[in-house]
């Protein structure tokens, strides 16, 4: 039935379930069970803690494409902090997955030449290259009968060296950022709390202190690197402001190794997880980009993106959800719909069925989709080709306490090489 405003359920029985999801060790450890129980009960659901919950594939996708959910300043939810007071916030409120069109719009096209797909596979040799350098000190450490950490010694490293040498950053200062980020980043999950602010702040500062003397000295003197073509792009007789340079360094920066490090983290850890899987992948290398696409599907690096509505909206299930309202598109949940993906909590490298919405949609897309999935790509391809066993040293790898950006601190491995 079209136009139907909420589902019946109880909506104390909704809260509880995403209560759990948002805030229990339990849910942010494995919030898949929770999320069945939630489509169990319906496509989109009214929670009074939240607002409006999505955990359709349909629905969300075609919400992530909805000019009316918008994800601009009015979205922002109440008991944020205040950008006048805090660095952190203002940083993170003026980034262009924040800003809506035109501004939007402006940015991204002054950005996209250099994710293009041509762009992106003009890398690889170098990202063969990076990978290459973290293998062979693996190698040494495990013929010695040591555990090598897939976090701190593949993924984290790489991601980070491939946006670094984009951006022209340093080798030198790759890794000084690693806490840096993720100080920050702790403002994008729902349960942040004022401990973190100061951190945070201080993140921000030395993040916005670091980039705009990097985007200052490449206007100067530029070079053949991402950095120097924003601070010098023009379009249509347009350029980027010094804040608007230093806000999309730090964003490119941040998105280039986070969700990608995670990717890697997540996936490794489904193959860990799914020896017969990783088997069959061994047997047919051929398809490891459709396995990639399973593996994003299967455990994203982001679970949820909250939108508002600038407007009234009807849902693709036919909910009508009012002006002025939350709406949190469960992407984690999404990406198990049984609607879409038969037995979606199954890892199948073979799968081939919808897209993973793992790297949004619609004009917030990410724009830096096609270069996350050339490195995970190439680092599972290094891996299964030089070791001819890779297994879990510990049973429970440590994870992030996250759920907006979903991944693991550390997964140990035993690695034997090939």
């Amino acid at each position: 039935m079209r136009g139907h405003a909420v589902t019946t359920h109880l909506t104390t029985d909704i809260d509880e379930i995403v209560t759990d999801v948002f805030q229990s060790t339990e849910g942010k450890k494995n919030p898949y069970p929770l999320y069945r129980r939630l489509q169990e009960l319906g496509q989109v659901h009214r929670s009074e803690q939240l607002g409006w919950v999505a955990t359709g594939y349909e629905v969300c996708s075609a919400a992530l494409r909805d000019p009316r959910v918008i994800k601009g300043p009015e979205q922002i939810q109440p008991g944020r902090p205040d950008p006048a007071e805090h660095s952190a916030e203002a940083l993170l409120r003026g980034t262009m997955h924040r800003l809506d069109p035109p501004d939007h719009t402006r940015l991204r096209r002054l950005v996209n030449g250099a994710f293009t797909p041509r762009s992106v596979a003009a890398l690889e040799p170098d990202i063969q290259e990076l990978i290459d350098d973290l293998i062979t000190p693996a190698v040494k450490k495990a013929e010695a009968g040591e555990p090598v950490d897939m976090m701190s010694g593949f993924a984290f490293p790489l991601s980070v060296a491939v946006i670094g040498r984009m951006l022209g950053v340093p080798a030198s200062d790759w890794h000084r950022f690693h806490d840096v980020v993720l100080d920050l980043s702790s403002m994008v999950e729902l349960g942040f709390t004022g401990d973190e602010l100061p951190k945070a702040d201080a993140a921000a500062d030395e993040l916005i202190a670091y980039f705009r003397k990097l985007g200052a000295e490449r206007m100067r003197n530029p070079a053949d690197d991402l950095t120097s073509t924003l601070a010098n792009a023009t379009e249509a007789g347009d350029r980027l402001t010094e804040q608007e340079l230093v806000t999309m360094l730090i964003l490119l920066f941040m998105a280039g190794f986070e969700t990608t490090t995670h990717s890697m983290g997540n996936g490794m850890f489904a193959l860990l997880e799914n020896p017969e899987q990783t088997q069959w992948l061994r047997r047919n290398m051929d398809a490891m980009p459709a396995a990639v696409e399973e593996l994003i599907r299967y455990d994203s690096p982001v679970q949820f993106i909250a939108g508002y509505t600038k407007e009234p909206v009807e849902l693709a299930d036919g909910t009508a959800v009012p002006a002025d309202e939350y709406l949190f598109l469960m992407i984690g949940a999404a990406n198990r719909d049984p609607r879409v993906f038969s037995d979606p909590e199954l890892l199948r490298l073979d799968r081939g069925e919808a897209a993973p919405m793992s790297f949004g949609g619609g004009i917030h897309y990410c724009l830096g989709a096609g270069l996350a999935r050339l490195e995970i790509r190439k680092i599972f391809t290094s891996l299964l080709t030089r070791f001819s066993a890779i297994e879990l040293a510990e049973p429970e790898p440590e994870r992030r306490s996250g759920l907006a950006l979903r991944g693991y601190a550390r997964i140990p491995m035993w690695l034997t090489p090939a």
